[in-house]
């Protein structure tokens, strides 16, 4: 039986991680100086997630070193993983931490980034949820995304049609920059609105994206567009957007040939690295080793 330890020393990729809540609970315990009761748990979808964050993670992160901490402890535990490329999510709103000085944020970020650089490929996202408030993303957005640190933009909050198209200018600008361009889209939602995401952002990746699976005609379509997506298996079951790891349609993906990769979403709140996701796959029997070694492989190379 396959090991996590020997998937800690294959190389691969962590390219859905919101590097906020992406470290251990035994990490962020001992930053934050607090347990947070009845946890890790499973949860009755998003909205009782978004609970625990608003009761404890996000008011205990108040400060430009909070959020600079935070960053670091994540990265961290992706290198403890042996994670080579990490795509980590840092969130707009962070600007507020940072005296609202856009200057400052990217500063920041080119901190953490230097720190790390001879750990691991860390490759910073600029990550915009849909709650926050729309004009001040409109307008901190361009200066982050012309400054070159971020890689990649993502987009997440409701699964909904409804409010789209005030980003829109953001992605045509990162198209322009070279800037690879996802967004949230089919964990909860179906796969309609999966294809429809991709054809208004013009995404080059989705995170999730699961809702696909019950669509061969979207599944042809992303396999042809060449669209990747970023699955995050154990969220998926304690959020209540799959019923069990055996049922999960990360092995209908891979069989109708979509590009899928493994990623940890939240670490805190879904207790499971790359490497044990991997290893959970597999004993469930949603994955052969050879599977998940492929998919790991094709990851790592970029």
């Amino acid at each position: 039986m396959t090991s996590v330890a020997e998937f800690k020393v294959r190389p691969k990729m962590d390219a859905h991680n919101h590097l906020n809540l992406g470290m251990r609970y035994a990490s962020y315990i001992l930053w934050a100086g607090f347990y947070i009761p009845n946890f890790p748990r499973h949860f009755n979808g998003l909205d009782d997630m978004h609970t625990v964050i608003a009761e404890y993670t996000r008011p205990r992160c108040v400060t430009e070193k909070d959020v600079q901490d935070l960053l670091s402890l994540s990265i961290q535990d992706a290198v403890a993983d042996g994670v080579t490329i990490l795509e980590g999510s840092i969130d707009i709103s962070f600007i507020h931490h940072c005296g609202e000085s856009i200057t400052r944020f990217i500063d920041m970020v080119k901190r953490v980034h230097e720190k790390f650089k001879n750990k691991i490929d860390f490759r910073p996202e600029l990550g915009m949820g849909k709650t926050f408030d729309n004009s001040l993303v409109r307008r901190w957005a361009p200066e982050c995304l012309e400054s070159k640190v971020f890689k990649s933009i993502d987009l997440y909050g409701p699964e909904v049609e409804d409010g789209i198209e005030d980003f829109k200018p953001i992605y045509i600008l990162a198209g322009k920059l070279g800037i690879k361009k996802k967004a949230h889209v089919g964990e909860f939602s179906d796969a309609k609105s999966v294809k429809r995401f991709v054809q208004f952002f013009e995404l080059d990746e989705v995170q999730h994206g699961i809702g696909a699976a019950s669509d061969k005609n979207v599944m042809k379509f992303l396999r042809d567009e060449k669209i990747r997506l970023h699955v995050c298996p154990a969220s998926n079951v304690m959020l209540g957007a799959v019923p069990s790891l055996e049922e999960h349609p990360i092995k209908i993906l891979y069989e109708n040939g979509i590009d899928v990769t493994i990623n940890t979403d939240d670490l805190l709140f879904f207790n499971k690295s790359v490497s044990e996701e991997c290893v959970d796959l597999i004993n469930a029997g949603t994955l052969t080793e050879k599977q998940v070694f492929d998919i790991l492989d094709k990851s790592a190379a970029g």
